[in-house]
């Protein structure tokens, strides 16, 4: 019955004393200050001396008290959770690099057809927002023509996950054998690397002006004739691109 009694005791004492580290106590100042931690010392209506979690200690007046209250010690550090969470949240925000190949079809019946090679960097705002600029590379293979656009970037992602949708508009001016104003549209889907690698695919919209001189001669009644004159064609496309981004 005594080591019945004893087993009970030292349950009881065990069961206290786990209860006890899962609360802190809390006292509440009439300034409105808060204080966790451990009361160790107490003198009675005159002061308190408090051991917070970072191992510091607080003098308190009596007369500075409001009331002091006990509160549930949770083990996990919500705090930390919470700044964990919004990292990952933020997990794109800083520079950005993109690798993208595309091959665009000629939908204007200019046989404009090409191969298009560009790299863009930029700043990521957050897991959605990137504003950015670049160059490409534009091979038009029924043509044997070369271009250059230089254009300004921006690309909206439309939900923070693994695989994400997404959009992306490109505007500027080509230079080369084609030169004139350039854009581009873009519409696909994001798939997550490790860190802030991603893959991507989309279906793409290519537009570029042709500014072209015409040149034409001819000869006439033992005359020879020579004709040059200014004209824009406008090129359309559509296409597929695939991308890495860094």
């Amino acid at each position: 019955m005594r080591k019945l009694l004893l087993v009970l005791t030292l349950l009881l004492s065990i069961s206290t004393y786990v209860a006890a580290q899962n609360y802190t106590e809390v006292v509440y100042l009439k300034n409105g200050s808060i204080i966790k931690g451990v009361i160790i010392e107490q003198v009675p209506n005159v002061s308190l001396k408090i051991k917070t979690g970072d191992g510091s200690l607080i003098i308190c007046q009596m007369s500075d008290v409001t009331k002091i209250t006990k509160e549930e010690r949770y083990t996990r550090d919500y705090r930390k959770d919470t700044n964990d969470r919004k990292a990952a949240r933020n997990t794109l925000k800083g520079y950005k690099g993109f690798v993208d190949f595309a091959y665009i079809g000629d939908v204007s019946d200019y046989n404009a057809s090409k191969i298009e090679l560009s790299t863009t960097h930029g700043y990521q705002f957050n897991n959605y927002f990137f504003v950015g600029g670049g160059v490409a590379f534009n091979y038009y293979t029924d043509a044997d023509l070369y271009a250059a656009p230089i254009y300004a970037n921006f690309r909206a992602n439309f939900i923070n996950k693994k695989v994400t949708p997404f959009a992306d508009v490109k505007a500027g001016y080509s230079v080369g054998d084609i030169e004139g104003t350039y854009a581009s549209i873009g519409v696909g889907v994001r798939f997550s690397l490790k860190g802030k690698k991603a893959l991507s695919l989309a279906l793409m919209y290519n537009f570029q002006d042709y500014d072209a001189t015409t040149d034409y001669s001819y000869s006439y009644g033992g005359h020879y004739y020579h004709n040059s004159w200014n004209d824009t064609w406008e090129l359309h496309g559509v296409g597929a691109r695939f991308g890495f981004e860094f």
